[in-house]
């Protein structure tokens, strides 16, 4: 008897969302080549032994976990795996850059964090980007446990990143993709490239932002909203919790109301969960920093870049670009690492089209 017909299948009562279940959703879409729901039993929708293996890899490169083949034996959905074996953390904490795909022949995609310096918004990307190509995910060293501080300056973070992706690619090319702040990441890499010994072959950035003059530095309250809102966009739980303003934020609470909309109410908070939220929210606020103080030099670099309506930094991004810019506004409601997840599809042709691949 096979596992399939010995798993015990789950009631398909509503699960609420929660950023842990929209990752593994995108990990078991993408090994088993075809969308899934939370209820679906992996063995019975495709899954066999060899795409399990592969299957518990991405989920413990991405997710830190330590699954092994008999806990998927046993908990065979993502209700059931995200609710009975969910670890309290959504990111890898021993790795800085994380494969996200398996390797193939084309050029390797890396995926440069946003504002929060995790990866998770790129996984519709990885699924459809990741076909016969090594997609990788570089996500804030403020992750990693042990890790107590990084540069403070956009340029000392590129840097950093130069270091870990020379020790993963030596003299092999790459594109870069990056979305928010990661824009900014990306346009440093590029201007080190040369000195560093990086092969950069083209940079793609989705509703990135920069400036060129002054601007004034968020509030500690104003991070605390920020950071916590955009936790709730990312996991799609932004009805199941309450809104808050910075007059009336408390750190505490938005840290506690985050990890459930990370890890789903049925993991509750504990002390591994909090030390996962405060290492994430460190790494925005670091993040945060970096970016208000940056004013990017003229960089020679190619690069295409699609902004949401409402972003204003065009003319900026013109300033900056020195090599050949391919702008575009999109039609989309959506913004920021949400635009990645929402207009998956859209970004996914049009960075094909710009690579020169079919």
């Amino acid at each position: 008897m096979n596992a399939a017909q010995t798993a015990v299948i789950p009631s398909a009562g509503p699960v609420a969302p929660s950023l842990v279940r929209q990752i593994l959703l995108d990990i078991w879409s993408t090994t088993l080549k075809h969308d899934v729901t939370v209820h679906d039993n992996f063995f019975q929708v495709g899954g066999d032994s060899l795409t399990a293996l592969v299957t518990i890899e991405q989920i413990n490169q991405r997710l830190g976990w330590r699954l092994n083949m008999g806990d998927l034996m046993r908990f065979q959905t993502i209700a059931e795996l995200s609710t009975e074996k969910a670890q309290p953390q959504a990111a890898n904490t021993e790795s800085a850059l994380i494969r996200m795909s398996n390797r193939g022949s084309r050029t390797p995609i890396v995926f440069v964090h946003a504002g929060h310096g995790m990866v998770d918004g790129y996984g519709r990307l990885v699924r459809e980007l990741g076909a016969d190509r090594a997609c990788y995910g570089l996500q804030s060293p403020l992750l990693v446990e042990g890790t107590e501080s990084v540069p403070d300056d956009i340029q000392g973070l590129a840097g950093l990143y130069a270091d870990a992706l020379q020790d993963e690619f030596g003299e092999d090319e790459f594109h870069l993709f990056g979305s928010c702040a990661g824009g900014a990441l990306c346009v440093e890499l590029n201007r080190i490239a040369a000195d560093r010994g990086l092969v950069i072959g083209r940079t793609i950035v989705v509703d990135g932002y920069i400036e060129r003059g002054p601007v004034s530095a968020m509030s500690e309250d104003e991070l605390i909203v920020d950071f916590y809102e955009g936790v709730l966009r990312m996991s799609g739980s932004t009805e199941h919790f309450p809104a808050v303003s910075p007059q009336d934020v408390d750190l505490e609470q938005a840290l506690r109301n985050s990890a459930a909309a990370i890890f789903g109410t049925g993991l509750g908070f504990d002390e591994r969960a909090e030390a996962f939220c405060r290492r994430l929210y460190l790494s925005f606020v670091s993040t945060a920093r970096a970016w208000e103080s940056y004013r990017p030099e003229p960089a020679d670099v190619d690069l295409l870049l699609l902004l949401a309506q409402d972003n204003y930094t065009l003319d900026e991004w013109s300033s900056a670009v020195k090599g050949e810019l391919t702008a575009e506004v999109l039609d989309s409601e959506f913004y920021g690492q949400r635009l990645c997840i929402e207009e998956a599809s859209y970004l996914v042709a049009r960075t094909v089209t710009y690579l020169g691949e079919s």
